[in-house]
């Protein structure tokens, strides 16, 4: 059997595109030009076991590609030794996450539509961009290669785009992502009303949820357990 958190990476590897990857001694090699976020240009370890020739061949895979190295340690709480190994070796850390998980229909219930009205676009058409930019995003480009099935969610109040989010289904998961409310109207129930849209998706296909949030952020943290989310596993990124 999988364990538990490598299920969930599992899935998000695979609701979140990269356009090179690669296997190598265990380790799995991404590199996007097109999709800036870390998950798309980091190297995630071997579920067991590895050496200081893994991480060369790492560090070689990303020079290759005039990018700096960088791993995703996670699970944390499994890989210690690796991730003390990385700092010996210059490697910094950044960007401390936990990742969460929930049975979606349980959260479709706690989660109120409140005064908003949600709807889930299939790609991300022209109004999802402008919408995040509306609400101070600012949209990756390419969104358009998360692999099927996916929703993007606009939340709207008197016509006018107070939130947005990404929902992306794999393995019997879906991917919580990109979660975003216009500053004027944060603390009102937005993320809620999209993630009762997007919990309802998810149960549709049977799916459980998951998100990934950084630990610097407690009030993201605090709304997601209010309304059952619970922690699977934290990760950090090591970059050198």
């Amino acid at each position: 059997m999988v364990p538990f958190s490598a299920a969930i990476e599992r899935a998000a590897v695979a609701t979140w595109p990269a356009s090179t990857v690669q296997r190598a001694d265990g380790w799995l090699l991404r590199h996007c030009d097109l999709l800036r976020r870390k998950r798309s240009n980091s190297a995630l370890p071997p579920e067991q076991g590895w050496s200081r020739g893994g991480v060369e061949r790492v560090e070689d895979f990303y020079a290759a590609r005039g990018a700096a190295a960088v791993i995703q340690v996670s699970p944390l709480e499994r890989h210690a030794q690796l991730d003390s190994a990385l700092a010996d070796r210059g490697y910094r850390l950044v960007s401390p996450t936990e990742v969460m998980f929930a049975d979606a229909g349980p959260v479709s219930v706690a989660c109120a539509a409140g005064e908003f009205d949600v709807r889930l676009e299939p790609r991300p058409s022209s109004s999802w961009l402008a919408a995040v930019e509306a609400v101070g995003g600012a949209p990756e480009p390419s969104l358009d290669r998360v692999p099927q099935p996916v929703r993007f969610a606009i939340a709207e109040r008197g016509g006018m785009p107070v939130g947005v989010g990404m929902f992306a289904g794999a393995a019997g998961w879906c991917g919580v992502y990109g979660m975003a409310t216009h500053p004027d109207w944060r603390r009102r129930g937005v993320a809620t009303a999209l993630l009762r849209a997007g919990a309802r998706w998810a149960a549709e296909m049977g799916s459980r949820l998951f998100l990934q949030v950084e630990v610097d952020n407690p009030g993201a943290r605090r709304l997601y357990a209010a309304v059952g989310f619970r922690t699977a596993h934290r990760y950090h990124y090591r970059v050198r």
